[in-house]
């Protein structure tokens, strides 16, 4: 029997079809009202992977629109599964490894240290920030007029961040301690009368990758994982953003890595852990 693993979250809500330990297929649908984003997903995964209602036996919903889901969905029974082990089972099972730090960076963005144990994977929630991809759709539309992603990171990679970040260089010339000359001093920091909008696209993406990434990467710290930090969720698979975090994470000594089916993470840490 299949186990449907449903992530409803602020702006988009995802579905995986989870057979066994395998997924089989993954939809998402965009959307603000939880339940009608639920279904929406759920009928769009049934309808493109060609199975009937007959052959599910669960729906697990997690994330923060979950609270508003009954008991069942389409006729079909669902269960509730916390938002954080979701993140770290996710995390643990697409990433293959048996401890990490997940973060889970979408609207906003949620630190998890999740391990294995021989009774299953536990999660503690670290922490984390509000600046994800929210952040930078909301900042796009007050600065650039553009309200979705794909227009901020178009704008974004014709610009040049260096043109209205003050740089470390800018300042004393070279690197300090263990900063290299190009890291950011300033976030905004050289803004000028005239800045082009693609030039302010292109900081505004650097800044919010170095918040996340920095964010990310004093939490892995904390539970000496600094050097296994898996990134799930959308925003880590949007290249600009992703190459920015990861070498965020990585100028501050860190290492990261952002498994397949990363998007989907969420999901998939739900259905695994009620399959």
């Amino acid at each position: 029997m299949n186990v449907i693993g449903l992530d409803i979250g602020g702006t988009t809500t995802k579905a995986v079809l989870l057979s066994g330990d395998k997924v089989k297929h993954s939809v998402s649908v965009t959307g603000s009202e939880p339940i009608v984003s639920a279904s929406g997903a759920l009928g769009k995964l049934i309808e493109e992977a060609k199975i009937q209602l007959s052959e599910i036996k669960l729906v697990s919903c997690t994330g923060g629109g979950a609270r508003h889901i009954g008991c069942s969905l389409l006729g079909l029974r669902t269960v509730r599964v916390d938002e954080i082990e979701s993140i770290g089972y996710g995390g643990l099972v697409l990433s293959g490894l048996d401890e990490a730090v997940v973060a889970s960076i979408g609207t906003g963005t949620a630190v998890v240290h999740a391990k294995r144990h021989e009774d299953g994977i536990i999660s503690k929630h670290l922490g984390g920030t509000g600046v994800g991809g929210g952040t930078l759709t909301g900042l796009g539309r007050l600065l650039l007029g553009r309200g979705s992603v794909e227009g901020i990171i178009e704008l974004a990679e014709k610009g040049k961040h260096e043109m209205v970040d003050l740089l470390v260089k800018d300042i004393v010339g070279g690197p300090v301690g263990n900063l290299p000359a190009e890291a950011t001093a300033s976030n905004f920091g050289k803004v000028g009368d005239g800045t082009e909008l693609e030039d302010i696209a292109a900081g505004l993406v650097r800044m919010i990758s170095e918040v996340v990434g920095t964010v990310i990467c004093l939490a892995a710290r904390s539970v000496g994982l600094e050097e296994r930090i898996v990134l799930v969720g959308t925003v880590p698979t949007i290249k600009m953003l992703g190459d920015q975090i990861v070498g965020t994470i990585s100028m501050l000594g860190g290492r990261a890595m952002i498994p397949e089916n990363a998007s989907y993470a969420v999901a998939v840490g739900a259905a695994m852990k009620r399959k």
